[in-house]
């Protein structure tokens, strides 16, 4: 989970409409996000929905600011019960909370850097996109989606591993594209640069997106 750049420009159909799902609004939520889930960073082909970001309230169900790109399957895991989380639209995500993969337990690990409502309910909402309602027990949509996010950052590692031994210009070119805004699960990519300083140094510029 990573921040999330917005065009300033409200959707005619907000406006003009009592909707909010209308394909202007659609089309421009897909375009700001990268054709990505805000919550999970997947890329999304028909499987999106549009999640409101504080709830439906009759004040809220049409305020741009309120609207995100998500997938079907995040959505669902949110449903109506996170609506404190920290604002990708204004804060930061991938340097206020820690990303990261404990192989040996097979889970997605994060952390607040800070002690909040915020953070906390962020954490506890990316526990349970990732490692599901109970650790250990993923129910089999939830283990095919851990597989995926884990498969797509073992390839990051690869890469990573590959340019830290050989040092050549192949690799680092890879792991550049790697770290475009358009590609997956940015927010767990920023913390194996982070936490190097071999990459932090080479990459940090590279880390860098939607401001």
């Amino acid at each position: 989970m990573i921040r999330v750049r917005k065009s300033g420009k409200v959707p005619r159909s907000l406006v003009e409409t009592a909707t909010y799902d209308k394909d202007d609004v659609v089309r421009q939520l897909s375009e700001d996000q990268y054709e990505k889930c805000y919550i999970c960073e997947r890329h999304l082909t028909a499987d999106f929905e549009i999640d409101h970001l504080c709830g439906r309230s009759s004040e809220l169900s049409r305020q741009w600011s309120n609207l995100l790109f998500a997938c079907n399957y995040c959505n669902k895991k949110k449903s109506n019960g996170y609506h404190n989380i920290l604002n990708p639209l204004s804060v930061n995500i991938e340097e206020e909370i820690v990303q990261g993969m404990d192989y040996s337990r097979k889970l997605a690990v994060f952390a607040g850097v800070q002690d909040s409502p915020e953070h906390d309910e962020t954490v506890k909402l990316l526990n349970l996109i990732f490692n599901g309602n109970r650790k250990g027990l993923r129910t089999y949509r939830e283990e095919r989606f851990f597989e995926y996010a884990m498969s797509v950052i073992n390839r990051f590692y690869n890469l990573v591993n590959e340019y830290l031994f050989s040092s050549e210009m192949r690799s680092e070119m890879l792991i550049r594209e790697e770290l475009q805004p358009d590609k997956e699960f940015l927010g767990f990519k920023f913390h194996i640069i982070k936490s190097n300083p071999t990459l932090n140094k080479t990459f940090c510029k590279d880390v860098v997106w939607n401001r």
